[in-house]
């Protein structure tokens, strides 16, 4: 038998002549570490500052001023705080914009006191328990109008799936159909865009000043008009 060179070191059997098939090696793909984790809708702002409201009221002493030195408006330039309207040790009116849970801008005083702060935390469960609410049958709704317009049929409340459509296609070349289903699968929640994660910056009205602003020098009764606060030099008119 004559041996070529691609028969040279095979064997008498015909079929140790055949190239075995290279199989393809499958690499074990690295599971993630996110496997099995679902991701949480992102919270509205309401629920998120309520949340913080809640949290602060039952971890801090109140006995820690603001550090951003709180509002000193008094409810004039923003509105009357719902949690603590008043101080207590110096009669300080208090707006939205000094937190329940610092003491008082001015005399330090603890705004708080143990009854109020466990109803106050007791309140603040349920305002976030509604508005939770509030916001899942506004998503609701959102839905069911986005249903009407195209023309669905309403789900039932027991039902959780969505509605399927389908799309007939005709290629004017093959001349062949095709028939494409989609389904609309409403989105739960949105992300929340960049202008409401950040913190507004309120303006804050400061502190007065400790002492009384008065002239100290006394008046000239030939210029009794004249600003006393200032040195002025007043030139008679020709």
């Amino acid at each position: 038998m004559q041996h070529t060179a691609w028969s040279k070191a095979a064997g008498s059997v015909p079929s140790d002549r055949l190239r075995p098939a290279q199989r393809p090696q499958h690499t074990p793909q690295k599971q993630s570490k996110a496997k099995g984790k679902t991701q949480e809708p992102s919270k509205s702002k309401a629920i998120r500052k309520l949340e913080s409201l809640a949290e602060g009221v039952r971890k801090s002493s109140g006995r820690d001023k603001d550090p951003k030195g709180g509002c000193f408006c008094q409810a004039r330039e923003h509105d009357l705080s719902p949690y603590a309207a008043i101080c207590h040790g110096c009669g300080l009116i208090l707006c939205v914009i000094n937190l329940p849970y610092y003491a008082c801008p001015h005399c330090s005083s603890v705004l708080l006191s143990d009854i109020v702060r466990s109803s106050l935390s007791v309140r603040f469960d349920e305002e976030i328990s509604k508005q939770v609410a509030k916001e899942e049958e506004e998503r609701l709704r959102v839905i069911q109008q986005a249903r009407d317009a195209e023309g669905a049929f309403p789900v039932l409340p027991g039902s959780a799936t969505p509605p399927t459509h389908k799309i007939l296609s005709l290629n004017s070349k093959t001349k062949k159909y095709t028939v494409s289903s989609y389904t609309n699968t409403p989105v739960s929640s949105r992300p929340a865009s960049r202008a409401e994660s950040e913190v507004e910056e309120v303006h804050r009205v400061a502190a007065p000043l400790p002492e009384v602003d008065f002239v100290k020098r006394t008046p000239d009764r030939n210029h009794p008009w004249s600003n006393m606060r200032t040195e002025l030099l007043y030139v008679p008119v020709k």
